[in-house]
């Protein structure tokens, strides 16, 4: 569904003016200056050779929400999370209902650590690290399946072309 540029200006305001009453507000320089990418779009990502699709999280809403509520992701589907700051990671499964791999990545897009989330497991499960940039979820096993492993390298110049798409700046999440 296509909204008007008066419409889709009047949703960001008043989601804006929503978040900046919990202090999820993203900085002025941060709002896009044209129509966006929807969240759900899948964009093609390349992982140690293989491509994924993946929903790209980078507000807190998106990030926060994560896969909620997803019964099923396709074989090569998932959600990418990409952070501005560098940070040690928390993720859990509230309101997940199906099993999960989880990669955390390096600044760099190298993979560091993969982790199992159960699903509706309500216990953080948290990267070692506390310099992580973006956290991969796909569907149960996936790393395993592709001999993924530590270190495998995340395509770079295609997260920013997809943050990018999203009508984010880049460089903001340090790409």
């Amino acid at each position: 569904m296509r909204f008007s540029r008066l419409t889709q200006v009047f949703f960001r305001c008043v989601s804006c003016a929503g978040l900046f009453v919990f202090g999820a507000c993203q900085p002025e320089s941060q709002q896009p200056d044209k129509p966006v990418a929807d969240f759900s779009e899948r964009f093609p990502i390349t992982l140690g050779g293989k491509v994924i699709n993946v929903q790209i999280a980078l507000t807190e809403l998106e990030t926060t929400g994560g896969l909620m509520h997803r019964t099923t992701l396709a074989p090569d589907e998932g959600m990418l999370f990409v952070f501005a700051e560098l940070n040690r990671r928390n993720f859990w499964m509230h309101n997940v209902p199906i099993n999960l791999s989880l990669g955390y990545f390096t600044k760099d897009g190298r993979l560091d650590e993969i982790k199992m989330l159960f699903a509706k497991d309500q216990e953080n499960v948290p990267s070692r690290s506390g310099a992580v940039r973006f956290v991969l979820e796909l569907r149960e096993g996936w790393f395993a399946e592709n001999k993924i492993g530590r270190g495998a390298q995340l395509d770079i110049a295609a997260i920013r072309k997809a943050v990018r798409a999203r009508g984010f700046d880049p460089e903001h999440y340090g790409l």
